[in-house]
C-alpha cells in the first residue's frame, strides 16, 4: 500500500515512523547478545567509514603540501638561475 501525499516532509515523517516501529519490533525479537553484536557491527562500519575519510583527507593534504613545497623550491631556484647565465 502506497501513501500518496503532496508534502515531502509529511511523507518522510510517515516513513520514519514506520521504520522506527520496525526497528523496535526487530529489537524486541533479538536477544541482548544479538543486539550487542548488531550494535558493535554498526559502530565498526561507522568507524571504518570515518577512517577512510580521514585517510583520504590526509592523502590529499600530503599531495597539496608536496606541490606547495615543489613550487616554493622552484621559485627559489628561478632567481638563482637568472644570475648565473
Amino acid at each position: 500500500m502506497a501513501i500518496l501525499c503532496h508534502d515531502a516532509n509529511m511523507a518522510e515523517s510517515y516513513a520514519s515512523q514506520f521504520a522506527r516501529k520496525g526497528g523496535q519490533a526487530r529489537a524486541k525479537k533479538l536477544t541482548p547478545e544479538q543486539r550487542s553484536e548488531s550494535a558493535r557491527k554498526a559502530v565498526e562500519a561507522r568507524w571504518a567509514k570515518q577512517k577512510k575519510l580521514v585517510a583520504a583527507i590526509t592523502e590529499g593534504t600530503k599531495k597539496l603540501l608536496k606541490k606547495a613545497r615543489a613550487k616554493k623550491r622552484s621559485q627559489r631556484q628561478a632567481p638563482n638561475q637568472q644570475r648565473n647565465p
